[in-house]
């Protein structure tokens, strides 16, 4: 029995377990290795889709499930087993036909558990899900039958902005989060999970319960938790010890969640030392 035999970690990936420049720093992978040799089980909470997660992690260490989709499905892929997926309500495409049209410069991706769906044009986001290997196509909202997991609305224009959480665009998809809150109430539920987007997800999930029913699976005793931004808020909350990156949303700090280091300096690392700092 290690120190940690009775844990689960759980880590957000972008700009959580990696940093800005989307590489992941040395001191994490020492410190989760660490972790997993003090019996503690460790694995990734992201709002990327399986696809786009598993590209990254297949040389990460980890030794429990994956949980994609900000929590919409839980998987292995080294063996495909798929321990629970949960579907957006059909009725997202009669919410999305009038903000098509109203926001004509949004990028909007339906993501599925093979590819993406894409509207609208971005070519910095198609290099980007090629780099990752991702599929993707463009394909008419009428005609996607395929069960979707997640959809996002983001801001091609500026990445300058795109990463303050005080411009006008992180304003603007905050007022854009209470609106799809509003109009998609019963069936989905939206996070503003950066300052040039928003997700969303059937309200039936999160990364906070998939988290918890995760760690009861594996028979787990405690959640320990760490992320940036408000999609982590959710599992966040529901952990017995949560964490922030130094540099997340202002709003996590605000609830009273404990800060560790800036995410290029090792985030994940940094939550690794305080537990191991409270034996």
């Amino acid at each position: 029995m290690g120190l940690f035999s009775d844990y689960l970690l759980i880590s957000d990936f972008d700009l959580t377990l990696t940093d800005r420049y989307d590489q992941i720093p040395a001191a994490n992978r020492a410190a989760v290795e660490t972790w997993m040799a003090e019996g503690g089980a460790y694995t990734v909470a992201t709002g990327r889709s399986l696809k786009m997660a598993w590209s990254r992690l297949r040389d990460f260490p980890r030794n429990a499930p994956l949980i994609t989709f900000n929590g919409a499905a839980c998987s292995e892929p080294t063996t495909g087993e798929l321990y629970w997926a949960q579907a957006i309500s059909p009725q997202y495409k009669a919410l999305l036909r009038p903000l098509l049209i109203q926001y004509p410069r949004l990028r909007l991706e339906l993501q599925s558990m093979t590819c993406h769906y894409v509207f609208n044009e971005d070519p910095r986001r198609d290099q980007y899900l090629r780099s990752q290997e991702v599929p993707f196509t463009h394909r008419p909202l009428d005609d996607i039958d395929e069960d979707i997991l997640k959809f996002s609305l983001s801001d091609p224009s500026d990445p300058v902005q795109a990463k303050s959480y005080d411009s006008p665009m992180a304003a603007f998809f905050r007022e854009l989060t209470e609106e799809l809150n509003r109009l998609g109430a019963g069936f989905c539920e939206a996070v503003n999970s950066r300052p040039n987007a928003v997700e969303v997800q059937s309200n039936l999930c999160s990364k906070g319960k998939s988290a918890r029913a995760l760690a009861d699976r594996l028979g787990r005793k405690y959640l320990v938790t760490v992320g940036d931004s408000a999609n982590d808020r959710s599992m966040l909350l529901e952990a017995d010890f949560g964490f922030c990156t130094g540099e997340c949303d202002p709003e996590l700090p605000a609830l009273g969640i404990p800060q560790v280091e800036p995410c290029g300096e090792g985030s994940v690392a940094g939550a690794i030392r305080r537990m191991m700092e409270r034996k």
